[in-house]
């Protein structure tokens, strides 16, 4: 084991593990993007999310479905062009 300072400088007792540096933060925690545990669960009258948080979550649902709708209809419309392409070349 490493230990932060020298061992003649700075003696562990007898039950004592030597001190070991923490680790860097990474950049994903830095930006808060690394494992968070599991937030603790409201109980009672007051557990209910916020106004603003219920009216994010309603933006982002819309965002979502339309995307989704946009995805959709985009795959459907090359398939059908691509289908045309096909049928063209094959009766010419």
């Amino acid at each position: 084991m490493t230990s932060i300072s020298r061992q003649n400088e700075n003696p562990t007792s007898a039950g004592q593990l030597p001190v070991e540096p923490k680790p860097e933060p990474g950049i994903f925690a830095k930006l808060g993007l690394n494992f968070q545990a599991p937030a603790q669960a409201e109980y009672g009258a007051d557990a209910y999310p916020s106004l603003l948080r219920r009216i994010t979550s309603a933006i982002m649902l819309i965002i979502v479905v339309v995307l989704t709708g946009i995805a959709i209809a985009g795959a459907i419309g090359a398939i059908i062009l691509v289908a045309g392409f096909i049928l063209e070349q094959a009766i010419s």
